[in-house]
């Protein structure tokens, strides 16, 4: 497994052990959470059931729900009764899913790593379950130590994207050097001369010119043409 593939595989485990461990101290039902990776990355979601994993991920595509909605506005949502009206009105997609679920009351946290939010924890319980006072500040506490974690696995996702970047433009412009010696040797022209005529065929080509000083430093282009 390479280090790109990896990393969402650090983080799905992350999340599963989160998911589970605040359940335990909320002493709810079912937890879950959902999370962005990186601007434009696919949202993840884990959940204690896969019931509540799927209600989740639905509401994360729908942006709407306790967990987008606490997401969004960085602020927590916390022991909202979802039986009533305002609640269908407020979400009207996530309360009748939720509601099947036997869901009558909902608490969503902000994962929030260093300053910026980054997913969301909802915790779900059914009639008459409050959350205790004690239990959220413990769950808030946990929440806050993993959205740290999280944002630092998500600079690393980041280096990592931004390192294999770097290593293709090197590798690139060296098979670019390359390529110019070679074009330099065969025409008996300048280093100049010999980017210039590269350039130009790719151009017209409508090619990359790393793509055509590959073909060339592995013999696979007919110098001729150029």
């Amino acid at each position: 497994m390479g280090e790109a593939d990896r990393e969402p595989h650090d983080v799905m485990r992350v999340l599963a052990t989160f998911v589970e461990s605040v359940r335990q101290l909320a002493g709810v039902p079912d937890a879950a959470v959902h999370y962005v990776p990186r601007s434009g990355g696919a949202v993840l979601t884990e959940g204690t059931s896969s019931a509540v994993r799927a209600l989740t991920a639905d509401a994360a595509a729908w942006n709407e729900g306790p967990g987008p909605e606490a997401r969004v506005a960085d602020r927590p949502l916390v022991d909202l009764d979802v039986t009533g009206a305002p609640a269908r009105v407020r979400w009207p997609r996530w309360v009748p899913r939720a509601r099947a679920l036997g869901v009558s009351r909902v608490t969503a946290l902000p994962l929030s790593g260093a300053g910026a939010p980054v997913g969301a924890l909802i915790l779900v319980s059914g009639q008459g379950r409050s959350l205790d006072e004690r239990a959220l500040t413990l769950v808030r506490s946990h929440t806050g130590m993993t959205a740290d974690a999280l944002f630092l696995l998500r600079e690393v996702e980041q280096g990592r994207a931004l390192a294999a970047q770097l290593q293709h433009a090197l590798t690139s412009r060296v098979v670019i050097e390359q390529a110019k010696g070679m074009l330099s040797v065969r025409f008996g022209v300048p280093l100049d001369e010999a980017f210039a005529r590269l350039r130009s065929y790719a151009r017209s080509h409508q090619r990359k010119i790393a793509e055509v000083a590959s073909e060339i430093t592995e013999g696979r282009a007919e110098l001729t043409a150029l």
